[in-house]
């Protein structure tokens, strides 16, 4: 069982610290196959062929996948398999009003909250992401972890999972669309974050709050224009 474990997690990218059991490991690699769209909105994700694919039993196989439907990333096909879940527009629009309710909250929260540390973080990451233009998954990585590194500033860990389940949804949406790629390393952008990382470093919660909202207004802007593109 030790080689198979071995056989699963070699393409993961990020796995928790902690040993995953083999179910896990398939429900970690299925889903980041997802959001990378190795498994297009669409496609049919059979049993037999996965288990055969990753050298293990069909058992951990039909484990991971229930727990992706548990999720929202498949849907049942019955006689069939799973279904990954296409995404619709109304699906952009329903994860940035969830993006709006919250975000511009924790961002002036975060703000009354703050400590060097912090800031100094949040800076790294912001450069991280105008340096890692060439490839989409470190700007990507980036990106997420200001948002995210920004939420858990305000301690609130029902809110952070809300906020991470909405990222995940992005993450496949610059993957899916071609046209939105090279938005996460725009001057939009990078410019974005850099101002509402000066809001956060002064303070001022109500400017952190107002920058956060416009910035998921014009992300949410250019994500919808992309569909569109890709929908014509």
């Amino acid at each position: 069982m030790a080689q198979r474990r071995t056989l699963v997690t070699a393409e993961l990218d990020e796995v928790p610290a902690r040993q995953l059991s083999l179910t896990e490991q398939v429900y970690h690699r299925l889903k980041e196959e997802i959001l990378q769209v190795r498994h297009g909105p669409g496609s049919l994700l059979l049993e037999p062929e996965l288990a055969a694919r990753y050298g293990i039993s069909k058992t951990p196989v039909r484990e991971a996948l229930r727990l992706l439907l548990q999720d929202g990333w498949v849907v049942v096909m019955p006689r069939k398999g799973y279904l990954v879940r296409p995404v619709r527009l109304e699906d952009i629009r329903e994860v940035f009003e969830v993006r709006r309710m919250v975000e511009p909250v924790m961002a002036a929260k975060a703000a009354q909250l703050r400590d060097p540390a912090d800031i100094a973080r949040l800076a790294d990451l912001c450069s991280e992401q105008s340096r890692d233009a060439a490839s989409i998954e470190p700007a990507l990585g980036a990106a997420r972890a200001f948002h995210t590194d920004l939420a858990a500033m305000t301690g609130n860990g029902r809110a952070l999972a809300i906020l991470t389940d909405q990222l995940d949804e992005v993450r496949r949406l610059h993957h899916l669309m071609p046209k939105v790629e090279g938005h996460i390393t725009s001057t939009a952008e990078l410019d974005a974050h850099q101002r509402i990382l000066a809001a956060v470093k002064a303070r001022d919660h109500q400017a952190a709050s107002r920058l956060m909202n416009d910035h998921l207004s014009e992300v949410a802007e250019a994500m919808v224009d992309a569909f569109a593109g890709i929908r014509r």
